[in-house]
């Protein structure tokens, strides 16, 4: 018990509210106050505190609570697990507040899953519903998979769907078993797309070569040397592909050193 007492104590502060765009905090505000009251708010801002071997970092995401939960934008600390040399992110770069793209497509009763895409085979992953960006790869993306490979897939596949925001709720009268099958054929009928989205061919062999030496010399509890971001775009002609190579920094930190694939506006 002395020896817990006497180990030192940290103070840190950690900045919120000047590292959020005042645009989403205030999309935030305008949509509760459509709330109607003794209900959750229709959107909400998360914020997460994560202790690290440094220090403590901070992210922050907005969902979205309608008929639909969503999910809109993300920032703060850029946080990958110690090792990780491939990162995937989505975001939905089409401008329609109606829809918000689900990338998992129905399970067997015809609702959402959440691990919808495979790569070259196997389970690569998933996400929440995720509402129109327009910063697709820088800050309106969700991060979404952290692989310490090195080797990237051959192709990623997705089994998609756009989802009406507003959703479907309970009729008067209405059972919850009722409900429960008129949302399975409320789904079911929704209009899948299905895309294979091919990945290593169009990444340079440098540039493969880079991360299988950087996932061959990870170091434990410490970031890759190099590290890979797939940013995956749904855009009115289908889901685009772009793709960042970053370097790990001293501090720990990553910087973009190259990219390519689809062309897409910041």
């Amino acid at each position: 018990m002395n020896d817990f007492y006497s180990r030192p104590i940290k103070e840190q502060r950690v900045f919120i509210r000047n590292r959020i765009p005042a645009e989403f905090v205030n999309t935030v505000i305008v949509a509760n106050r459509q709330t109607p009251k003794g209900q959750l708010d229709i959107a909400s801002i998360h914020i997460y505190f994560v202790w690290t071997d440094d220090e403590i970092k901070m992210r922050w995401e907005i969902w979205h609570r309608l008929g639909t939960q969503y999910y809109s934008h993300q920032g703060g600390d850029e946080l990958i697990p110690a090792g990780t040399t491939i990162v995937a992110t989505y975001s939905n770069a089409i401008n329609n507040d109606k829809f918000v793209v689900d990338p998992g497509g129905p399970g067997a009763d015809g609702r959402p899953i959440r691990y919808p895409a495979s790569a070259s085979g196997s389970v690569f992953s998933g996400s929440p519903s995720f509402a129109y960006t327009n910063k697709p790869v820088s800050s309106g993306e969700k991060l979404m998979a952290f692989e310490n490979e090195s080797k990237l897939p051959e192709w990623v596949d997705f089994k998609w769907a756009l989802l009406p925001t507003a959703g479907i709720s309970p009729k008067s009268g209405e059972t919850t078993t009722e409900f429960h099958w008129r949302s399975v054929a409320f789904y079911s009928d929704l209009p899948r797309k299905t895309e294979r989205i091919l990945i290593r061919n169009r990444i340079p062999q440098e540039v493969q070569d880079e991360i299988a030496f950087a996932a061959r010399n990870a170091q434990p509890h410490k970031t890759a040397s190099s590290v890979i971001y797939l940013h995956f775009i749904w855009t009115e002609s289908g889901i685009k592909m772009h793709w960042r190579l970053k370097r790990s920094q001293p501090d720990g930190s990553l910087i973009n050193v190259r990219e390519g694939g689809d062309e897409i506006t910041p």
